[in-house]
């Protein structure tokens, strides 16, 4: 079984089981499984060739498609996280 399909099936036996250990409360899961997926093959001897790491390939996705905090702006009461991400129009389908 994928991973992603046994934590969808596996986080519900794990919560009952969390509940019944004394002094725990208040469980719950963050976990949404309505978000895009996107399945990739990377063609690591061609990215190789352009002298293209696979971490620059994982850190390159994870700027585009995740939340990249990359700079941390203060103020005398509150920080705000500057968040890098990609253009919307450009989270759906690949640029050309």
């Amino acid at each position: 079984m994928p991973m992603r399909e046994s934590l969808i099936t596996g986080r519900p036996l794990f919560l009952d089981k969390l509940k019944t250990i004394p002094g725990i409360t208040d469980i719950a899961s963050d976990q949404a499984n309505a978000g895009p997926r996107l399945d990739i093959t990377v063609n690591r001897d061609a990215a190789s060739s352009y002298g293209i790491l696979p971490a620059t390939i994982d850190n390159t996705l994870d700027d585009a498609f995740g939340q990249r905090i990359v700079s941390t702006m203060f103020t005398t009461l509150n920080q705000y996280h500057v968040v890098l991400e990609v253009q919307p129009h450009s989270s759906t389908a690949p640029c050309r």
